[in-house]
């Protein structure tokens, strides 16, 4: 009997994984180092900025496929927490 798998493990299992020491993070904002997906702060607001997408959604030349989804929820994540670690929310 073969049991085929979903596809959305089919499709989990074909991307690079992202991790959280892909990132790089400072008070100029944070970026995805390997598909250069980056967000920058505006000035006295850190959750309003620009956002440049690089490589985000493509392969690269290296092969590595990053989940568009994943690395959004990462980025997010870990913006969110180094903003609220250094004090940069107005809240």
């Amino acid at each position: 009997m073969v049991v085929l798998a979903s596809l959305k493990e089919l499709r989990s299992d074909m991307y690079t994984p992202v991790t959280e020491d892909q990132f790089e993070i400072s008070d100029k904002g944070i970026k995805h180092k390997p598909t250069g997906c980056e967000f920058t702060p505006r000035p006295g607001d850190p959750h309003d900025g620009t956002r440049r997408e690089g490589y985000r959604g493509s392969k690269l030349p290296s092969g590595e496929d990053y989940d568009i989804r994943a690395l959004d929820s990462m980025m997010k994540r870990l913006w969110g927490e180094y903003v609220q670690k250094r004090g940069l929310d107005r809240a």
